[in-house]
């Protein structure tokens, strides 16, 4: 690319092709480290034919392209049950103890039991994953994916070991030492060029092929609510030792994937913010911050909330959108899982607790001052001026908010024009915002955002 136009691309622009310039050989890094998975997964299918090896990777080829933070990935194993008669059930009727781990029969939502029916009670009596429960219950038992995780543990220490002794890995390749820690988490830690790369191994039972219960026609929207029938053929994951939860990558995948069919620029604002979180938004190593999960659940409200390709046009516009709906669920603490609102995807993974405060200041200065984080060299001179996010601004993200009255498009359209981003000509749109920014404004002075 000529000087000249270079230095015609604006601030977003510039900066998104500089992540992109140095993709290609991040990607190459990590499929070397996920060859080296590979191996010892296919032993551990040889010793188990439970334990499936999904080679295609549909998800994280999908996801590579996006992610700029290769520090953490999620590596998916399918399990072969090879029982269709396994459901899922949100409750159970009797207290356990299973392998000295008491299961709590007021489960999270979200969460469910592996229930196997009576009449498949024969084949599974024998099984090391299987808990039976007493002849009174409504089912014969549970697949425990504790025991799913012990099981699986065990079978990769020999497989690592094998491997090393018959030269399949080089000495260093893998450190297996996190095994040894009890959890509901599996992880490897792989040599990678860059940095050590941490691998979650995580068991997963894929319920169907077929998201027609999930993304509508044009592919562009969940249909509401999401049916009972939908959630009795998603995927699920380990959870607890004793409970499974819903996974919903593979049909967020359906959705993102073609984003910005229209040209826009929603998957370029996901790239980009992941990065700059990466760089500028984390807290420190005793707390938690954001994750590409979080982006992405953010960016699929946005696109709720956002419908319109005007609203997507270009990088700046684009950003902006995800910003305002992030802004919104730092300061209420709360994003609700796209498919399942009742989740709060902040609280989804038994981690350190989340730095709320310290990240919604950080992004709340992104947003007031862009170009701060944005500049990639030094010739690049920021601007003298920049927006300035006023009390009102703060104040009406604050808003309480136990109705839902201020999530949606309105909401967030009088945030946006407050950011000097709006830029919608809909007469309808324009009328909406303007209602329900006197309405917070009213608001925000008599009651000081106390509601």
């Amino acid at each position: 690319m000529s000087l000249s136009k270079r230095a015609s691309l604006s601030w977003y622009q510039r900066y998104l092709l500089g992540i992109k310039s140095h993709q290609d050989m991040k990607i190459i890094q990590i499929q070397k480290c996920e060859d080296i998975l590979f191996t010892i997964l296919n032993r551990v299918y040889q010793q188990d034919s439970r334990f499936q090896v999904d080679y295609s990777r549909e998800l994280a080829c999908f996801e590579h392209a996006l992610r700029t933070d290769f520090s953490e990935l999620d590596m998916e194993v399918p399990l072969q049950f090879n029982d269709l008669s396994l459901r899922i059930e949100e409750s159970c009727d009797t207290s356990n103890t299973v392998d000295g781990i008491s299961d709590q029969t007021q489960t999270r939502k979200g969460f469910v039991y592996l229930a196997v029916s009576k009449a498949s009670e024969g084949r599974w009596l024998e099984s090391d994953l299987f808990h039976r429960l007493p002849k009174s219950s409504q089912c014969s038992g549970h697949i425990v994916p504790g025991k799913v995780i012990n099981v699986l543990k065990e079978l990769l220490k020999g497989a690592i070991v094998y491997c090393e002794q018959n030269f399949l890995l080089r000495p260093g390749d893998v450190n297996a030492s996190l095994l040894n820690f009890d959890g509901p988490r599996i992880t490897l830690v792989l040599r990678n060029l860059m940095k050590p790369l941490r691998v979650n191994i995580i068991p997963v039972l894929r319920r169907t092929n077929d998201f027609s219960e999930f993304v509508s026609e044009d592919e562009k929207m969940f249909p509401e609510p999401i049916s009972q029938v939908a959630l009795s053929n998603t995927d699920i994951c380990n959870g607890t030792y004793y409970h499974w939860r819903f996974s919903f990558e593979r049909p967020m995948k359906k959705l993102l994937e073609k984003a910005d069919a229209d040209g826009g620029h929603r998957l370029d604002s996901l790239c980009l913010l992941d990065r700059i979180n990466s760089d500028h938004w984390l807290p420190e190593q005793s707390y938690r911050g954001l994750k590409f999960k979080h982006f992405k659940t953010v960016l699929l409200w946005a696109m709720k909330f956002f419908p319109s390709s005007e609203d997507w046009v270009d990088m700046e516009s684009s950003v902006y959108r995800m910003l305002v709906v992030l802004l919104r669920c730092l300061a209420l603490r709360d994003l609700p899982n796209y498919f399942m609102p009742e989740i709060n995807v902040f609280h989804e993974d038994f981690q350190p607790p989340f730095d709320f405060q310290t990240v919604y200041k950080k992004v709340e200065d992104f947003a007031g001052f862009p170009e701060k984080c944005l500049q990639i060299h030094l010739t690049h001179l920021l601007p003298a001026q920049h927006r300035h996010i006023d009390n009102y601004v703060k104040m009406l993200l604050q808003i309480q908010d136990r109705e839902g009255l201020y999530w949606n498009m309105a909401y967030f359209d009088v945030i946006l024009n407050k950011f000097q981003v709006y830029h919608v000509q809909d007469v309808d749109r324009i009328g909406a915002m303007q209602l329900i920014w006197s309405k917070t404004a009213k608001l925000v002075t008599d009651e000081g955002c106390s509601s």
